[in-house]
């Protein structure tokens, strides 16, 4: 499998929610039998639907954001990891990513956007 437009996708997603000024992203797992995963963004409490990602997909994308966040594969309960994302003409964000475990086996991840050229203070 050609992994570029996965790739793609998943740097895509980062830098456009960075762009809008998004505090974090959730990418949410899909429910049993639902065709789309949830892609969510957050500013402050307020949140928008950001993308409908095929369920399809799910498992690949968790996985390159996974790889993104140098999160080992093979250990479940590595479930903290973090992104240094650099775009063209801008500084890097550093981009905490966490995920969060549920009841019927899949995760949601959490994807905290973090610019150092905006601090964020909690």
């Amino acid at each position: 499998m050609h992994e570029l437009p996965l790739v793609e996708l998943c740097n895509g997603l980062v830098a456009g929610a960075l762009d809008q000024g998004f505090d974090r992203l959730e990418v949410l797992a899909p429910e049993s039998g639902a065709v789309t995963a949830e892609i969510r963004a957050y500013l402050g409490q307020q949140s928008t639907a950001y993308f409908a990602l095929p369920s399809s997909m799910y498992t690949r994308v968790i996985r390159r954001l996974k790889a993104m966040a140098k999160m080992r594969r093979r250990r479940p309960a590595d479930t903290r990891g973090m992104i240094r994302f650099t775009r063209r003409q801008s500084k890097p964000a550093d981009i905490g990513v966490n995920l969060r475990p549920r009841p019927d086996g899949q995760a949601d991840v959490i994807m905290i956007l973090r610019s150092t050229e905006s601090p964020v203070h909690r």
